[in-house]
């Protein structure tokens, strides 16, 4: 997907939910590598295949590539070649392809058999509007509040310098000081080239869980030096409701981001729900007043109130309580939005956002 054909969506959108939380509950997989999810590339990638599967059918217009801990580096230090390793990373795009062509494929077949149905059952709808009768042809009242669903889009998940560490530092962006600017950049360069064949294939690429303002500025001064047409967006993980994790104003990240015309979406994951409407206000807000409106907020918290480093208050962010504040995000966002879910957030909870945007 080109940047200009983004724009023409001009609709929220839905994201998928948690992908690792997801493989560890419902498939009962237990990570104990620095690959993290990844490792289920070689291990199983049937389930990552099902995963994409089940929140295409709750409701997600966009899957994210199990790809967020993927250097070459971690791959070889679990035994793999460096061909090797390759392979099984950018197998990860191929994985979500096929998942959602597989999807497409069932929603068309089933929303064929049911227009037929609906054609079947009746030739004339009636409805009652005061004291007069409106009658609708078959085909007004099959089109009334029915809503297509467009073709779901693919978005390659690249985290953190942090993720591959193994140490939560993509929650404080505490790197060390012998980690520069330029050490940020050549790790987000790498692991996009491991994906440059494949970039066809993709309709976004997502950089995830951003803990600092000088990470920010690696992934920006990247992307205008490879000045891609393709939609990007970032994300960064908050210790509160105006600070990302390293202590940096959210809003500095905005100003930082917005500039760069490959970004089409900045927002935050990975953060505790009750965080994300004022976060979801001041980011709207500062693309508005510095001329950047056509940009969306994206915003996919936890599904459950907890810190990595800290989960004993954690409690369970219920379903329900997640379409409430969808409802008050995408009202904030002004509808240009993308909502989905982060850590232990399910095909439940992407199924209630479907539920408030296709109402």
């Amino acid at each position: 997907m080109k940047i200009k054909d983004f724009y023409e969506i001009s609709k929220p959108l839905i994201l998928d939910g948690g992908f690792a939380t997801e493989l560890e509950t419902t498939y009962g997989k237990k990570f104990s590598t620095n690959l993290w999810s990844a490792s289920c590339l070689y291990e199983d990638p049937d389930a990552i295949r099902e995963v994409h599967l089940s929140y295409f059918r709750a409701g997600a217009d966009i899957a994210s590539t199990c790809s967020y801990q993927i250097p070459v580096d971690t791959f070889i230090k679990e035994g793999f070649t460096y061909q090797e390793s390759i392979e099984l990373i950018q197998k990860s795009v191929h994985i979500a392809v096929e998942a959602r062509d597989v999807f497409w494929k069932e929603y068309q077949t089933n929303k064929d058999h049911e227009c037929q149905t609906k054609n079947d059952n009746y030739e004339i709808y009636q409805t009652k509007n005061d004291n007069d009768q409106e009658y609708q042809t078959k085909n007004e009242a099959k089109n009334g509040k029915d809503q297509e669903r467009m073709k779901p889009m693919i978005a390659l998940s690249l985290g953190p310098f942090g993720g591959p560490l193994g140490d939560y530092s993509e929650y404080t962006g505490n790197y060390g000081n012998e980690v520069n600017l330029e050490t940020l950049k050549d790790f987000h360069k790498k692991n996009l080239n491991l994906f440059k064949p494949l970039l066809s294939l993709i309709d976004f690429i997502a950089f995830e869980t951003v803990p600092s303002y000088l990470e920010a500025e690696s992934i920006c001064s990247l992307l205008k030096e490879e000045n891609l047409d393709i939609p990007c967006w970032i994300s960064f993980s908050c210790k509160n409701e105006e600070q990302i994790s390293h202590g940096e104003l959210i809003i500095d990240c905005v100003q930082l981001c917005s500039k760069i015309e490959s970004i089409v979406s900045i927002g935050i994951n990975c953060v505790k729900p009750r965080y994300i409407e004022k976060l979801v206000k001041i980011i709207r807000e500062g693309l508005d007043q510095n001329g950047y409106e056509k940009k969306y907020v994206i915003c996919y918290p936890n599904g459950e109130d907890f810190d990595y480093y800290n989960d004993k208050n954690s409690h369970e962010i219920l379903s329900k309580e997640f379409e409430d504040y969808t409802k008050i995000w995408v009202e904030l966002a002004k509808s240009k939005v993308i909502v989905g879910g982060c850590c232990k957030s399910t095909p439940d909870h992407i199924r209630c956002i479907r539920n408030v945007l296709k109402n």
